[in-house]
């Protein structure tokens, strides 16, 4: 694993488990894809990903990476343990965040992807809200 992989991932766990949004944002090219679970398009521009990360760290409890694993070029997969809300009850949901980063290490792409399926539905049902919410507004 090269430098700019280990400095993206200790960077990216820091900002992540501190919930600093800013921090985030600075780790995102400015072109980056995101593809989400909950959005059926992927989404392009640092400030577009960026305000749909805000409404994932909404969505979700407290998020732990357990696991990372990097290729040579540039590939990331973190694969975290979080929760999400369903009505009255907590769901546990475990996830991998797959990134391509670039020559300066900023990720220029990120895939989601959650596992188990009623916790996806959860997920979805309030990114969904949330995205609603924000295009009214």
């Amino acid at each position: 694993m090269d430098d700019r992989t280990r400095r993206f991932i200790a960077a990216w766990d820091d900002a992540v488990g501190q919930r600093d949004l800013e921090a985030v944002g600075a780790l995102l090219a400015d072109h980056v894809a995101f593809w989400s679970p909950a959005v059926h398009r992927p989404s392009s521009g640092r400030e577009a990903v960026t305000g749909l990360l805000s409404m994932v760290m909404d969505v979700f409890g407290d998020l732990v990476y357990t696991n990372v694993f990097a290729n040579e070029s540039g590939g990331v997969v973190m694969q975290f343990a979080t929760t999400v809300q369903e009505g009255e009850r907590r769901l546990d949901v475990e996830g991998v965040d797959v990134f391509q980063l670039d020559d300066d290490g900023l990720a220029v792409e990120m895939r989601v992807m959650l596992r188990p399926l009623r916790a996806v539905h959860a997920v979805v049902a309030a990114m969904e809200e949330r995205i609603r919410v924000a295009q009214q507004g």
